[in-house]
């Protein structure tokens, strides 16, 4: 699971309820007080703590058997191999809970490299969107959106806003 912000922290905890084995959480990311509303597997006692580790600390509570696999790096081109294309463990999906297009680009790459499925979730402001990509021979973000979009032309939730529950509905889903 790449970011374990508005996005994964949902997905997190409904896998993790769902009793899956093994989750990885990327993010180089510190929990943020005025993120709360939207990352839900946070809490005020945790502002400053590396969110990765916030929420492994959460699902451990949740449930002791789900093992949690933390790297608390942002995902870069000289470190995505190792992460995503990863033989031990070795990742069945990953899911991008990315928030700029640069990271959704190199983790569609890495999964297309690796030949992982992609379950890409956005949303923005009161909308939001999910699919599964990569899967089976299926197209990738690339076949969707051939070329990133002009850095002035996109915004995230920082800059655009998003309703707390956005995020939450794309992440169970």
């Amino acid at each position: 699971m790449i970011g374990a912000g508005g996005l994964g922290s949902p997905a997190a905890l409904y896998l993790a309820g769902a009793g899956i084995g093994t989750l990885g959480l990327v993010d180089a990311d510190v929990v943020d007080e005025s993120n709360l509303h939207r990352q839900v597997i946070h809490g005020e006692d945790r502002v400053g703590m590396n969110k990765c580790l916030s929420a492994k600390q959460t699902i451990a509570k949740f449930n002791r058997h789900t093992n949690v696999v933390t790297y608390e790096v942002r995902l870069t081109a000289e470190n995505a191999a190792e992460i995503i294309g990863s033989t031990e463990p070795n990742w069945d999906l990953v899911m991008d809970g990315s928030d700029n297009a640069s990271t959704r680009y190199l983790i569609n790459d890495a999964c297309c490299i690796f030949k992982k499925p992609l379950v890409s979730g956005s949303a923005l402001q009161w909308e939001g969107q999910v699919t599964v990509l990569n899967y089976l021979n299926g197209p990738c973000y690339r076949c969707l959106y051939p070329l990133p979009p002009p850095a002035a032309t996109v915004t995230n939730c920082s800059d655009g806003g998003v309703v707390g529950m956005v995020p939450g509905l794309i992440g169970q889903i």
